[in-house]
């Protein structure tokens, strides 16, 4: 009667479609707002200090306790 199979080929083909479209829409948002200015670059991260070479008194990176 009613038998239809479907190919497995169009049903990946769906699968991968249902997940690039969705993606592909969001990086395109993402692209316009940035190239509108709504949307600038994080600042930079400050270098964090090396407190091993700065103290002395530092023994295996643990504080003294008196």
């Amino acid at each position: 009667m009613n038998d239809v199979s479907a190919n497995p080929l169009i049903i990946a083909l769906l699968a991968v479609l249902r997940c690039l479209i969705p993606l592909l829409i969001m990086l395109g948002i993402s692209y316009l707002l940035k190239r509108f200015g709504l949307i600038k670059e994080p600042p930079k991260a400050l270098d964090e200090p090396d407190y091993e070479e700065n103290d002395s008194n530092n023994l295996e990176g643990d504080q003294a306790h008196d």
